[in-house]
């Protein structure tokens, strides 16, 4: 069974494809491997003009009054980031990033890989020791551990690129088979 993008989701795959470039964009993609519930939100290819590819593999919480997963941690690593429900957060990303990791660097034999978080509004600031900054300590820590970078597209970034996507969007009528655009492409043409 299929599952339908959700609206966040069907951003970033737009993103993806008509920012960034990428010919190929699959939207919750699941392992074929009996008893792995992985799923990854939105993964784009991107085979360059300098015949390198590109493989984004994108995790998407689009909740707009923050992120937030209920929950009880089921270890201590994430303690210093407040309450259990933040600790639960952080715990579960960093659960999902690693098995992505490791799922598209066996399913891709790419030139690089880019790993992104996308979500609109993520509470707090830098200078609390909460889940804003469990966030970046996560994906400084994901680095250290993976050699490979985790973008955080939080807040004012998932702004910008999305008011970039938006832009592109006022600029063409063309249909590019991407349904996040298209309603993009239909506001930005009210007259």
């Amino acid at each position: 069974m299929t599952e339908q993008p959700e609206s966040g989701e069907l951003l970033v795959g737009s993103y993806l494809r008509l920012v960034e470039g990428c010919e190929l964009v699959m939207y919750n993609q699941r392992s074929q491997e009996q008893g792995d519930q992985l799923e990854i939100d939105v993964i784009g290819v991107d085979n360059t003009d300098e015949g390198e590819q590109v493989v984004y593999t994108c995790e998407v919480v689009t909740h707009i009054d923050g992120l937030h997963y209920s929950g009880t941690p089921d270890t201590n690593r994430w303690a210093e980031y407040g309450n259990e429900d933040y600790q639960h957060t952080l715990e579960r990303l960093w659960q999902k990033f690693t098995a992505d990791r490791e799922y598209v660097t066996d399913l891709f034999d790419a030139d690089s890989y880019v790993f992104q978080f996308w979500s609109p509004v993520v509470r707090g600031n830098r200078d609390e020791k909460y889940l804003l900054t469990g966030l970046y300590n996560m994906a400084d820590e994901f680095e250290v551990e993976t050699g490979a970078e985790l973008e955080l597209v939080i807040n004012e970034e998932y702004t910008e690129r999305i008011e970039a996507l938006r832009e592109r969007a006022g600029q063409t009528e063309k249909d590019y088979g991407e349904l996040g655009f298209r309603i993009l492409q239909i506001l930005e043409h009210l007259r």
